[in-house]
C-alpha cells in the first residue's frame, strides 16, 4: 500500500513532464484507456469490410487462387498516412502495447462480422526466427493477442513455422512476390488446427502472396476453413 501510494504521484509526474503521444501524430496525447487520440481515431483510414466479408478489396484479392470463409483488412494503408506511423512504431521501436491496443481495436470490427465470429483459433503469420530475434518480437503476435482479449478467440504460434528467411516485400514485383513465397510454411503441429475455422492474421497485406501461401499450408494440414485478417491493406493488385 505504501509503494502504492508513492509511486502514483511520481507516474503522475512523469507523465506531466514527459506525456505519453499519440503513436499516429505524435502531437497529442491519448484518450484515457485508448493508445489514440481522439483527432486521430476519427481520421483513421476505416475500410467497412467487416461489412462486406466475401466482397471487399482484401477478399476479391484472393478469388480463384484460396477458399476463404471471410478476409477483412481493418485500414487503408498510405506510405505516408497515420497507420504507416503507428506500424512504424510498433516495429522499429518494439512498441508492442500499442500493437496490443490496435489489435483490440481490429477485434471491435472482427465482432462485426458474422462469418469471423465463427473463428475457433487466430494464428499470426510467424516471422522466420532470425527475423525475429534480429527485431526482438513478432509484431503480428501481439496485434492477435490483442485481437484474441477482445474477441475471445484464441491464439498460438507454435503450430506453423516459417521456413526461410526470405527477403523483404516491399521492393519486389508481383511476381517476384509470389516467387518470393514459395513453400515458406511448415505445420509442425497439424493436431492443434485440423477439422478448425482460423483466422490467419498479418500487419499489411499488399499481393497477398505470404498470406495465400501460409493459407494453403493451414488447409492441406486439415483446416476446415480459413479466413483473413489484417490491419491494414495496401494497394491490391
Amino acid at each position: 500500500m505504501l509503494y502504492d501510494s508513492l509511486i502514483k504521484p511520481i507516474t503522475s509526474l512523469t507523465d506531466l513532464i514527459f506525456p505519453e503521444l499519440c503513436p499516429c501524430c505524435q502531437h497529442s496525447r491519448p484518450m484515457n484507456n485508448h493508445i489514440l487520440c481522439l483527432s486521430c481515431l476519427a481520421d483513421l483510414p476505416f475500410t467497412g469490410h467487416e461489412k462486406y466479408p466475401l466482397e471487399n478489396e482484401t477478399a476479391i484479392t484472393f478469388w480463384g487462387r484460396i477458399p476463404l470463409k471471410a478476409a477483412c483488412s481493418i485500414f487503408y494503408f498510405n506510405p505516408k498516412g497515420k497507420i504507416r506511423n503507428v506500424l512504424h512504431r510498433i516495429k522499429y521501436e518494439g512498441r508492442k502495447d500499442i500493437a496490443v491496443e490496435m489489435g483490440k481495436l481490429m477485434g471491435q470490427y472482427v465482432e462485426k462480422a458474422e462469418e469471423l465470429r465463427t473463428a475457433e483459433l487466430i494464428l499470426p503469420v510467424p516471422l522466420h526466427p532470425k527475423r525475429k530475434t534480429a527485431r526482438g518480437f513478432n509484431q503480428c503476435d501481439f496485434l492477435a493477442k490483442g485481437l484474441s482479449q477482445k474477441t475471445g478467440i484464441p491464439w498460438i504460434t507454435d503450430a506453423v513455422i516459417r521456413t526461410r528467411n526470405n527477403p523483404t516485400q516491399t521492393k519486389l514485383n508481383r511476381e517476384l512476390r509470389f516467387e518470393n513465397t514459395n513453400q515458406l510454411f511448415q505445420v509442425i503441429k497439424p493436431e492443434l488446427i485440423k477439422n478448425k475455422h482460423l483466422i490467419l492474421l498479418d500487419d499489411v497485406i499488399t499481393t497477398g502472396a505470404t498470406l495465400e501461401s501460409f493459407a494453403e499450408v493451414i488447409l492441406n494440414a486439415g483446416a476446415t476453413s480459413v479466413s483473413i485478417v489484417t490491419l491494414a491493406c495496401g494497394e491490391l493488385l
